[in-house]
């Protein structure tokens, strides 16, 4: 079995698609007014996490000639995670400071919806303070890049498991032929 060591150029090619992927759902969903809507969030864990997958499949079959280890499976899939992540990140500062400077407030009036039902005047008017003193691009920024960073790595974790069978399987029938 020859070494296939970790080749970066394709990559980080693979984790740049994978993080403009996840940009562009994000700006359909905020284009069509959804962005805000809980099943949003769902969507962009799925898509995360589709995109881990995919991205590991094709790493392995068409750079590592299908000789994926649960180590290197593990590499990429966080190297995919933090790929998306920074580029979420970056589209994030792009926009909200250039393309969509009413985002944050839009976030705000979205959260003050969900969390001010049933309140009393004051009560909402305290809420929405503490949300615009709270909610800030940096926040924004941060809190979505750890996100995507905890979530990516569960995910690649769980998807080289299946790597790592795969491996075992094969090894003891290389083992049984010497």
């Amino acid at each position: 079995m020859a070494a296939h060591p970790v080749r970066w150029v394709p990559l980080v090619v693979v984790g740049l698609v994978a993080g403009l992927v996840q940009v562009a759902a994000g700006v359909v969903m905020y284009l069509s007014g959804v962005y805000f809507e809980p099943s949003s969030l769902r969507v962009m864990t799925a898509l995360l996490a589709a995109s881990i997958a995919v991205g590991t499949w094709w790493y392995g079959k068409h750079v590592l000639g299908g000789q994926t280890t649960y180590w290197k499976a593990l590499l990429v899939g966080i190297f995919i995670a933090v790929s998306c992540g920074l580029t979420y990140i970056t589209y994030n500062v792009v926009s909200v400071s250039f393309l969509y400077p009413h985002f944050l407030e839009d976030m705000i009036q979205a959260e003050f919806a969900r969390a001010s039902a049933g309140m009393d005047t004051a009560g909402a008017a305290r809420l929405l303070e503490s949300l615009r003193a709270e909610v800030t691009l940096q926040r924004l920024v941060v809190g979505n890049f750890t996100a995507v960073l905890r979530l990516g790595s569960v995910f690649s974790v769980l998807i080289s498991v299946g790597f790592l069978k795969r491996w075992r399987r094969a090894r003891p029938a290389v083992t049984e032929a010497v």
